[in-house]
């Protein structure tokens, strides 16, 4: 199965094109970030969980929740967890994956156009996948509008280096030697050619910063990752509003 419907050059400009590239790599998508990272993502999926308050008796929304990989730890902090994301075939891979957590939900669902009630959240989640989001601003409209008053956001995500070295060094691996291995692997290379565009396109750091504020929430901290691959953005909707 081929996905047509991204390139290299394009930006999502819908929910469809998302959806059709997500499930095309379902089936490789563990393998290939663990082989592309070298394994680092579990690390820094493991800091952002770890910046999360406890609640045992809480709730968390985990949005392009994916094949679920924040999940299992997300279940032990929180009384209630619902994963969610756009890709049924995602969404099938973490169902089966991560079937023994009883405290575990999953819902198809576009971060435009959440099918939750408003302030149905104490923490909302999201890694790798706001820089899918056609429509940024109002998905962190989305994410505002379900969390509760007092309630967390955390989003880890790629960036840019900002060391110019690095920064050069790094784009090379990402246009040249992950499109090659994801497409070998996956057989879907126009997605691993299109995955690092976003990455590079995405507005990291204090641009992102002001967007999140701008979105009414209040910035907490922001960690930058291996000198700016990625991204560690922790906020909060405010209490009294």
């Amino acid at each position: 199965m081929t996905t047509p419907v991204l390139t290299s050059s394009q930006r999502p400009a819908d929910t469809r094109q998302v959806r059709a590239m997500f499930d095309a790599i379902a089936p490789t998508y563990d393998l290939l970030n663990g082989v592309l990272s070298g394994g680092v993502h579990r690390v820094w999926e493991r800091a952002l969980v770890q910046s999360l308050p406890v609640c045992h008796f809480g709730s968390c929304l985990d949005l392009c929740t994916g094949t679920g990989a924040l999940v299992p730890r997300l279940a032990s902090k929180f009384e209630r967890v619902v994963g969610a994301d756009i890709s049924p075939r995602m969404l099938h891979v973490a169902r089966s994956r991560w079937k023994s957590l009883s405290n575990v939900t999953w819902v198809e669902a576009d971060a435009q156009t959440l099918p939750f009630e408003s302030a149905s959240f104490d923490c909302l989640t999201v890694s790798y996948g706001v820089r899918n989001v056609p429509n940024l601003r109002q998905g962190l409209s989305e994410m505002w509008r379900v969390l509760k008053p007092g309630g967390t956001l955390a989003i880890l995500e790629f960036g840019t280096p900002r060391n110019q070295l690095w920064k050069k060094l790094f784009s090379l691996y990402s246009r040249v030697v992950i499109p090659f291995i994801g497409g070998i692997i996956s057989g879907e290379r126009g997605a691993y050619e299109y995955l690092p565009t976003t990455a590079a396109a995405f507005p990291c750091g204090d641009e992102f910063v002001t967007l999140i504020q701008e979105s009414g929430f209040e910035p907490l901290f922001t960690r930058r990752l291996l000198g700016g691959v990625a991204y560690i953005y922790v906020g909060r909707r405010p209490a009294e509003e």
